[in-house]
């Protein structure tokens, strides 16, 4: 099984739709790994988003840098996951061309890194429900400021009730005291 993988502009325009909250314009995808984590290029460099963490890292100043490590041992065990892709390979599970792994349930939502939770899935439908579950999670543990107060004015106290005016729960039904 190859560690690297390469989809079509569109599989990558559809999948990086729901990660646009964490900065991915403006860097233009190159290839995967086989569980679907992106390798996008800028002018910066090389960037790679990790799809089990949620997260969108500058990694490399160049390819040279960038290939030296995927080429590496660590490399390979660390941001390819070949111990884990061997694992689902001898348990008789590949994805196809158009395919990544995913895992089942995603490790952010209680799933583990193991090859009893992982299946193949549609490179851009697995990128894009990944996006849409991180964006989730965030959202539900880092909450929004209101819009109202615009995220630097503390929200006012509660003013005290002013008592009622002298005289006023003497007066009649028609009006007079």
């Amino acid at each position: 099984m190859e560690l690297l993988r390469t989809f079509s502009p569109g599989a990558f325009a559809y999948g990086l739709a729901s990660w646009s909250w964490l900065g991915v314009h403006g860097k233009t995808p190159r290839f995967t790994t086989v569980f679907g984590d992106v390798f996008l290029e800028s002018l910066e460099g090389w960037w790679f988003l990790d799809t089990i963490e949620g997260s969108l890292e500058l990694r490399w100043t160049s390819a040279v840098e960038m290939y030296t490590e995927l080429d590496s041992a660590d490399g390979r065990a660390d941001l390819l996951l070949e111990g884990l892709c061997r694992e689902v390979l001898d348990a008789g599970t590949a994805p196809r061309p158009d395919e990544v792994l995913a895992f089942s349930p995603h490790p952010a939502i209680g799933g583990r890194l193991h090859a009893d939770f992982v299946t193949p899935v549609r490179f851009e439908l697995a990128l894009r429900l990944a996006g849409e579950m991180h964006h989730q999670l965030r959202a539900t543990l880092d909450p929004a400021p209101s819009p109202l107060l615009l995220g630097h004015v503390d929200p006012p106290a509660s003013a005290p009730v002013p008592a009622p005016a002298v005289g006023i729960d003497t007066w009649n039904r028609d009006g007079r005291p």
